[in-house]
């Protein structure tokens, strides 16, 4: 049997499975047009793409895919970008392993963010709620270095959207995505100091826009003590804790519940 041809799809669909009394595991054919590609070929008959190269004099081999998962056209390119790398001086089975190191987002999460943020921080129980609910189901899978910009833009814009679908039910508010993404921008601040990500681009995002809040107050004037509604900013009520409004003071109360809209 000729091992070494040009490889074609019909040709990769023909090539039988291996000898099931053959000593070695796999059938291994070379393709003439890139050198050091590899088509092996199982005793159930399944088949593999493989690399086959020599990096500072030592041989080195690496996985591209199966066939058919993987076609001959992108078992072609990967070796030919894999050999860009060796002409820098950069081994691609050291690079592709050293990548499959890096944290995705929910690794880092949990195994640095979580622990920092439980010793520094009253309210972690709360980024943990939120990380759960509104980020980790989007962008949690994603290995932290490649996270993009567009990435975080999508995860606001879904969450966006859910609240432009379902605010008369409110659930799901400004206030509630805005938290999502400022948890977000203070966890890539953390993994950029930790070296773990090269730049942080949840930074690249705005907040959204909230909404005017609905707070409860009572008359202050000793006449009138009966609760008023009032629009006003959580800032104001913190900063002041007395509004002015149409000439009368108004104190906060504490005791009645902040409705946002």
């Amino acid at each position: 049997m000729i091992k070494k041809f040009k490889f074609t799809d019909q040709r990769i669909r023909a090539l039988p499975a291996n000898d099931p009394d053959s000593a070695s595991t796999e059938l291994e054919v070379s393709d003439t047009e890139v050198i050091g590609l590899k088509c092996l070929c199982g005793k159930s008959g399944s088949k593999r793409w493989l690399l086959r190269y020599t990096f500072e004099s030592r041989k080195r081999a690496i996985a591209i895919g199966r066939y058919p998962d993987v076609d001959l056209v992108t078992a072609r390119k990967v070796p030919r970008k894999h050999k860009n790398q060796i002409a820098e001086g950069i081994d691609p089975k050291s690079a592709k392993e050293e990548r499959k190191a890096l944290p995705t987002i929910s690794k880092f999460f949990w195994s640095h963010y979580d622990p920092h943020i439980q010793r520094s921080k009253r309210s972690w129980e709360l980024d943990i709620q939120r990380f759960r609910l509104y980020v980790e189901p989007s962008l949690g899978s994603i290995r932290y270095r490649d996270l993009k910009a567009m990435d975080v833009q999508n995860m606001q814009n879904m969450q966006n959207f859910l609240l432009n679908s379902y605010r008369r039910t409110k659930n799901l508010q400004p206030s509630t995505c805005n938290r999502a993404l400022a948890l977000l921008k203070t966890m890539g601040n953390y993994a950029y100091r930790l070296d773990i990500i090269p730049s942080n681009e949840a930074m690249k995002i705005r907040l959204l826009k909230e909404d005017n809040i609905r707070m409860i107050g009572t008359s202050d004037n000793g006449h009138q003590n009966k609760p008023v509604r009032m629009l006003c900013s959580q800032q104001t009520i913190a900063s002041y804790g007395y509004l002015l409004i149409d000439n009368t003071a108004y104190r906060y109360v504490r005791e009645h519940p902040v409705i946002t809209i």
